[in-house]
């Protein structure tokens, strides 16, 4: 059995049940990891996202690191900023959503820490060809910053979710995708609002490919025990209902995209966030 030093710091005020059930998710996805899980992890359960971003505002300043707020829709997050991977989990944020679901958000992050706990996979630069396509197509700067930013989780994401599946780690990643992806009619005014605009849609395109990506290694697996039908129906309707407001076209261009995007990812994740910006710039 692999040998890791797991330890947990609690910050705020956090419920014992609270505590027993994270350590124990934590615990045992750790375990089942074997000889892929980090030699050490740290676990800090915050009792706000509020108190999670102070604690990160206040590390980055001890290490001359400037502070932004990343657009992370993710319940819980990592971070390597101590060169050692650290669970970050806002209880509150994780309240959101179900039992299972809370689990499979938090063995989310924990799979994050085995394939990117490491500072090199905090460094990812916009390939220069993209950059010029972008500019000549009237792309902000600061725009495609964000964009690249979400597509590099998407990647992650999706790797991720493919090391859980192979761990055997499935109904939590259905529960996880079927609390986090949520189409609204809210979605329907935003896409309304975009679709006028070449900058707007390609951002709001783009975005879709997080989910996407995430949802990708579940709905691929093949009928089987392993795969629980009914909610890998349910997860296939809400990225088809996700995806539909945009239209037939603008549909079958993102599906094409994200299609392209999978089929050239390989084991190495910077040469994934690469290849998968260049298939991105097919949404121009």
């Amino acid at each position: 059995m692999a040998v890791f030093d797991l330890s947990y710091i609690a910050r705020g005020d956090i419920p014992g049940n609270v505590k027993k059930e994270i350590s124990e998710i934590v615990g045992d996805c750790y375990k089942k990891f074997g000889e892929r899980a980090p030699y050490k992890i740290e676990v800090h359960v915050f009792d706000t996202e509020a108190n999670m971003n102070s604690f990160l505002r206040q590390e980055k300043f001890k290490l001359g690191i400037p502070y932004s707020r990343s657009d992370d829709s993710s319940p819980c997050t990592y971070d390597v900023l101590r060169g050692f991977p650290r669970l970050l989990i806002p209880v509150d944020r994780l309240a959101n959503f179900s039992k299972n679901g809370r689990a499979g958000a938090i063995r989310h992050e924990a799979a994050h820490t085995v394939l990117h706990g490491s500072f090199e996979y905090s460094i990812f630069q916009i390939p220069e060809d993209c950059k010029h396509t972008a500019a000549v197509k009237g792309i902000d700067p600061d725009k495609l910053d964000g964009i690249f930013f979400q597509l590099t989780q998407g990647i992650k994401d999706h790797e991720a979710t493919r090391f859980l599946v192979e761990h055997d780690f499935i109904h939590c990643q259905f529960a996880y995708g079927l609390d986090w992806i949520r189409p609204s009619e809210s979605d329907k005014t935003s896409w309304m609002l975009a679709k006028t605009s070449r900058q707007a849609r390609f951002i709001y395109e783009s975005a879709l490919m997080r989910p996407l990506l995430f949802a990708n290694p579940l709905l691929s697996l093949p009928k089987s025990t392993r795969a629980p039908a009914e909610e890998k129906l349910q997860l296939g309707a809400r990225i088809e209902k996700m995806i539909a407001l945009l239209g037939e076209t603008e549909e079958n261009k993102v599906l094409q995209v994200a299609a392209s995007i999978i089929e050239v990812l390989t084991e190495d994740t910077h040469n994934n966030v690469d290849a998968a910006f260049h298939q991105l710039m097919c949404l121009l």
